[in-house]
């Protein structure tokens, strides 16, 4: 079942221009619900130099609340890629697709919503042989009175990249129940959940399993977010022998005027190994700045710092990550619609008692387009 899902994706991103050429319904955003998404990932700078070449969108109704289903389709060309002598035609741009059908129905109310959704992608990057990059997801959720519940399913494969940039190394299924209480002036939820990775190179298995819960207040110029999170990791065999550990949270939002946001967050992790007992510490602050005072302009700013204490010296570790993205829609000229986006990122990591091992990496972009002539 699984391989004939797979299968009608590919053709369906194939004969794409066929199908939504048949909609009946357009809009500008389709509402997907984006995967993997992570502003401080490795994996970001992958989209830097892609600029979206094709976009449809359809949306579909089938009476009313029985089912919503929904579609996008994106189609994205890498402008300095060099070409690779062995391909046919070998001037041919790198090519991205990313296709997602998303389907919603709602019952008795909003009290059950379910959801499905399944996502094909490459977005520029070649996938191996034996990579099928496509993500599934499965969900419930609802609100009864003050009371929200949900369920959901993910699954990712090997190789898809989500719209954020971030490809997955390995195969990746999540498990998650939830449960939240509307108090008013704020929320309660409490989360468990379940991931399992497969890391087909060392043929092994990675079991994350999590509860914990958070307060969420949310008010017109500010919100807050103050979680804990307790979670056990490793091998699906090493029974007994698993790391463990406690995480705790806080992220303020405040915005101070509608253009502008500034999003502090503090976090704290204890974790233990599950044989020799030794613990580590990590206390970690992270700051994002960002501006849009136009629709054609945006500006964001972070930085990240984290401090690993531990009772073992080879795991005492510092990290520093900060990063600055600018994009501005210059508007149209003589020569066609222009667009500038610059991009800088400087990450290091020190290890005091293994020196050797300290990284520092820096990375810019500056891409100037033009479109239309």
């Amino acid at each position: 079942m699984i391989r004939f899902i797979q299968t009608l994706i590919l053709a369906l991103c194939a004969f794409h221009t066929a199908a939504f050429a048949g909609a009946d319904v357009i809009t500008d955003d389709a509402g997907i619900v984006e995967p993997v998404s992570n502003a401080f990932a490795h994996g970001d700078g992958v989209l830097k130099n892609f600029e979206p070449s094709a976009k449809k969108t359809f949306s579909l109704d089938f009476g009313p609340e029985l089912i919503q289903l929904k579609g996008l389709y994106l189609e994205k060309h890498s402008q300095d890629s060099a070409p690779i002598e062995f391909l046919d035609p070998p001037s041919s741009p790198a090519l991205g697709r990313y296709f997602d059908l998303f389907a919603t129905s709602s019952q008795f109310g909003g009290k059950l919503v379910g959801e499905s959704e399944l996502a094909y992608s490459t977005l520029g990057l070649p996938a191996a042989p034996q990579d099928q990059p496509i993500m599934t997801r499965l969900g419930l959720k609802g609100i009864w009175g003050k009371v929200g519940y949900g369920l959901s399913y993910r699954s990712f494969d090997a190789g898809f990249v989500s719209t954020t940039g971030t490809k997955v190394e390995h195969a990746r299924d999540e498990k998650q129940l939830w449960t939240e209480y509307d108090l008013g002036l704020f929320r309660v939820r409490g989360v468990t959940g379940e991931t399992s990775e497969e890391n087909k190179l060392t043929n092994s298995l990675t079991l994350t399993k999590s509860a914990g819960t958070s307060v969420h207040l949310n008010k017109a110029k500010w919100s807050a977010s103050l979680s804990s999170t307790y979670s056990v990791i490793g091998e699906e065999e090493a029974i007994g022998q698993n790391a463990a550990g406690w995480t705790h949270g806080l992220l303020l939002v405040f915005r101070p005027a509608g253009f502008f946001t500034i999003e502090p967050k503090l976090d704290f992790r204890k974790e233990w190994d599950g044989i020799s007992g030794l613990e580590t510490n990590t206390p970690s602050a992270a700051l994002m700045l960002s501006t849009a005072p136009s629709r054609n302009f945006r500006w964001v700013g972070r930085a990240s710092y984290a401090k690993g204490v531990s009772d073992d010296p080879l795991k005492d570790a510092a990290t520093l990550h900060t990063g600055t993205s600018l994009n501005w829609s210059i508007g149209r000229s003589f020569f066609g619609e222009q667009s500038l986006a610059i991009q800088f990122d400087y990450r290091t990591e020190s290890r005091p008692d293994l020196p050797e091992s300290s990284l520092a990496n820096l990375t810019g972009m500056i891409h100037f387009k033009v479109a239309g002539f």
